[in-house]
């Protein structure tokens, strides 16, 4: 009889302890996620570009013809008028310079031949321009065509003209506000505003790729003598008044065919949302539909793969 009792107990108690461990077996079997808020921060729209400073109306003297300078009559600093003699050429160095080029095809002008290239250096170079000499190349050094021999200005304001793509560009006014970063003070944002807008675009490579681009020209809003002419500088053009967004990681958006979703807490209850997005930032990217700033978002949807109950860890 103590023998059936003791196997009643038994048979009661393993019961007993397995009806606990049935929970725990089907909470282990439920997906379990972290939870997560969208964070709402400011945001501009802005177009961005990269340049140097220079005065405002400055303007580069140029040679068609690669030449070697011999001596400078005018000074940094100087005045001078159209016509004024600007430099004298060492023709015999700058005759060897095109000879070691080897063809006429690396020149900017046109000519049969190397002799007949030779023949058109001139002796002196004059200016076309009027203003203050803010630049000299080195006396003494090769020029290449198309190269600066001298930079004159006809203002002491200095700007910053920067290469705007042509997908932005018709978001650029005259009158917008813009970051300026120069290279030389990394901490330090200098206000500015855009002055002009080039009325032609041109091609240029970023890395390999050949872009079409649009010189949009940005002054600073306040003189400040640490800003120096040639200093290169990052430029952010803000393009709209700035405004409130909802921006969520990376981690916790998904994709499939239907397009972008997130998985929305509820009371124990995974669900999927569709989703809408925008600006992409370095840490998530805007939600613009969807969800709200209140929504419980369930990170690393991948794991939750549709499921209805969710654990949350």
């Amino acid at each position: 009889m103590k023998k059936i009792i003791a196997v009643i107990c038994t048979s009661i108690a393993v019961s007993i302890s397995a009806l606990t461990l049935i929970p725990r077996a089907v909470e282990s079997s439920v997906p379990a996620a972290k939870t997560l808020s969208a964070e709402v921060r400011q945001y501009c729209e802005t177009a961005s570009g990269s340049g140097a400073f220079c005065f405002t109306g400055q303007r580069e003297i140029t040679s068609s013809l690669p030449l070697v300078i011999e001596k400078f009559s005018v000074k940094q600093g100087d005045y001078i008028n159209v016509g004024d003699e600007l430099c004298t050429v060492d023709r015999q160095s700058s005759a060897a310079l095109i000879e070691s080029l080897g063809s006429v095809r690396m020149l900017a002008v046109p000519a049969a031949d190397i002799e007949t290239a030779i023949a058109l250096l001139p002796e002196k170079i004059f200016s076309d321009c009027a203003g203050r000499v803010v630049s000299l190349a080195p006396t003494g050094s090769a020029v290449r065509s198309g190269s600066s021999i001298a930079a004159v200005c006809e203002s002491e304001e200095l700007s910053v003209t920067v290469a705007v793509s042509e997908l932005d560009i018709a978001k650029v006014t005259p009158g917008q506000k813009a970051q300026i970063t120069a290279a030389a003070y990394p901490d330090e944002i200098f206000s500015g505003t855009v002055t002009d807008i080039a009325e032609t675009a041109r091609n240029q490579y970023s890395g390999s790729v050949l872009e079409t681009v649009v010189d949009v020209t940005i002054t600073p809003d306040v003189f400040d003598e640490r800003l120096k002419s040639g200093l290169s500088a990052d430029v952010e053009i803000e393009l709209g008044e700035p405004r409130e967004i909802c921006v969520v990681p990376y981690s916790a958006i998904g994709q499939d065919e239907r397009g972008e979703f997130v998985f929305v807490y509820d009371n124990g209850i995974s669900t999927r949302r569709d989703i809408q997005t925008g600006a992409e930032f370095a840490d998530g990217c805007e939600v613009v539909s969807g969800i709200t700033v209140d929504d419980k978002i369930l990170n690393n949807p991948e794991i939750i793969k549709g499921e209805n109950y969710i654990r949350i860890v």
